[in-house]
This record gives C-alpha cells, structure tokens and sequence, in this order.
C-alpha cells in the first residue's frame, strides 16, 4: 500500500473537526452567548469545508493534487494558532470557517493520490481512509484533556503544530493534475445527493451529543466526549469494514448500511444511548466508505478528487444544516433528524451503475 504519510495527516486533519465539540459548553459560557447558538461552531466548519470543495478540486486541476493537498494543511494549521488566540464568538467562528477551507482541499486531493497509487484495491483504501478519520476523531473529541492541561490556547497551538508537521511529510508526494470533465457524471452527482442525510446525521451527533449529553443526560464535559469517542471507535471499525460492499454488491450495501447508520440515533433517548453510537458509527461510517469506492470506480484514478469533492461538497452543505437544526429543536432533534436524514436515499434509485 503507497501513501501512508496521506494517513498520518488524515489522522492529525481529521481532529480539527471534532476537537471544538467537547469544549463548546465552556464556549458558551466563556462568550456569553445563548446555547441555542451552539450549532454555529461546527456549521462554521462544516460551511467552509463545504462551499470549497468544488473550488479546492478546480484548483488541484491547476496546481495539482499534491500542491493543493499541503496548501489545505497550512491553512488549517493557521486556522487551528488564530482560533486558540479568539478573544471573542465571532472570531473564533470565523477561524473555524477559514478551517473548513482549508480541510476542503486536504480530503479530495488525498483521496484522489490514495486513488492513483492503489487503483486495484479501492475498496479498501478508501475504507482505510475513513478509519484514518476515525482515529483522528477520537483524538478530537478527547482533546479537551489538553485544554485542562495545557489551555485552551496552547492546545490549539499544539494542533496547529502537529497539523503543520503533517503538511512536511507529505511534500515528496507525486503532484498529479487530474481533469475537470469528471464533475459532468451524474452518477457521482446523485451519490452525493443521495447520502447528505446519512453524512449530516452521523457529524451532528458526533458534534452535537456532548452537548445534548451534557445538558439532557447530565453527563460531565469529559464524560459525554468519551462517550462520543465511541462514535468515531465503531466509525473505524466500519471503515475497516468497506470491503463488504464487494462482497454483496456495492449498491446493496449503501442502501443496508445507509439506514442502519440512521436509525440508531433513536437509541440516543434511551438507557442504550451507547449501544446506538456504537451501531450507528459502524454503519453509518460503512455507508460512506462504500459510496466513496463507488466514486472513485465512476471517476478512475487521479480524477477520483474530483469525484470525491462534489460528493463531499453536497453531503456537507446539504446535510450541515442539521447541526443548527438540532440544537434549535433541543431534547427531539434526534427524531427529527431521522425523518429527515432518510428522504434523500430515495434518489438511489436514480442510479445507472452497474456495480
């Protein structure tokens, strides 16, 4: 397997997006601002990922998929030093943002290289490539340990550190240019439109549940973040797992794994609240394994980023909507979110693959 140094940065990008969720009731008290504003922090992230995707993937067609890849690690290590110096909300949110830009153009462009050096086991590279994620995650969602430790603010600058060390060990990598046609194929187009409910739902609880764990469960910030940490745990394991989607039929899978990656989150009100995240991420994180390996079959190689940032690109600005709506419907947004989560696996139906 080529690439491995594109893991260690997946890993070290994929904190940046989880690692403000266990500190966002401190947020809130630290700028006095109303808890129903929670939601904002990740939909910052989650906006400036999503509106560049398809712009960072132009831009790898210019100055190629590795150049793009460096330049969105020294953007969110940047993002990562000025968020730990915020003095107010606003500030913070904005830095949050200009993060999400800069993730948007590490994940198409990684995955598209990943794509490129192992064209003949994609199934399980990009299986591997969320389970990297996973690992990340569960980083992030326990960083609060350095904020205790360290401060809030040396903490982000460790993270900004790490993050910044991650961009020199992937500088050697080979600086393919893929080609723009790939975002005319409408197969691609309606695996995006298709799973942006199953992507919202799984990112609002991971963002959200310490939160809601920490106000309706009366769990410690700690705790709830622990919890939560179960989440991205079982999100590895179902990654490791995106094999299967070869076993029994790629289309069969997503459609299994989509809705047992939704309906769990029902499990969330219960005494098995921790039986749910754990069903949830493993599914939920198979679902979109699978249909990442679907792209990257559709669009072939070095073109797979291209592939890969429009689906990206609709799951996040379709599905980030979720996180505001979830704080804003409280104690039922889990319920909520599940009706709405499972309309778009209708346009599956849509599809003329053959796979």
């Amino acid at each position: 397997m080529k690439g491995k140094s594109i893991y260690i940065a997946r890993v070290i990008y994929s904190i940046s997006w989880f690692y403000l969720a266990p500190y966002i009731p401190y947020i809130i008290y630290k700028f006095n601002i109303q808890a129903s504003l929670a939601g904002f922090v990740p939909f910052a992230f989650f906006i400036g990922s999503g509106t560049m995707q398809v712009p960072s993937a132009y831009l790898s067609t210019r100055i190629g998929l590795r150049n793009t890849l460096c330049l969105g690690l020294l953007i969110m290590s940047i993002s990562s030093l000025f968020i730990g110096l915020s003095i107010t909300f606003l500030q913070l949110l904005i830095f949050y943002f200009v993060g999400g830009i800069g993730a948007s153009m590490f994940f198409s462009s990684g995955g598209a290289i990943l794509a490129e050096l192992n064209k003949n086991n994609l199934s399980r590279i990009m299986g591997l490539y969320n389970a990297a994620f996973s690992i990340g995650g569960i980083v992030g969602l326990n960083w609060i340990f350095f904020d205790k430790v360290l401060s809030f603010t040396y903490a982000s600058l460790l993270l900004s550190l790490l993050t910044l060390i991650s961009l020199f060990i992937n500088v050697k990598l080979p600086n393919v240019k893929p080609t723009w046609k790939t975002i005319r194929n409408r197969n691609i187009l309606y695996l995006g439109l298709s799973t942006s409910g199953v992507w919202g739902i799984y990112y609002a609880i991971g963002e959200l549940f310490p939160n809601f764990a920490f106000n309706f469960l009366h769990l410690s910030a700690i705790e709830s973040g622990e919890i939560t940490s179960l989440l991205l745990f079982s999100s590895f394991i179902g990654g490791l797992l995106g094999f299967i989607g070869d076993k029994i039929g790629k289309l069969r899978g997503l459609i299994l794994a989509s809705l047992a990656g939704i309906f769990p989150s029902l499990l969330l009100y219960t005494k098995f609240f921790i039986i749910g995240i754990i069903i949830l991420g493993i599914f939920n994180e198979l679902a979109i394994s699978i249909m990442y390996s679907m792209v990257a079959v559709e669009a072939k190689g070095a073109n797979t980023g291209i592939g890969l940032a429009e689906v990206n690109s609709l799951n996040i600005v379709l599905g980030t909507w979720l996180d505001p709506l979830a704080t804003f419907t409280g104690f039922y947004s889990w319920i909520i979110l599940v009706l709405i989560s499972i309309i778009p696996l209708f346009l599956i139906r849509k599809l003329s693959m053959s796979i």
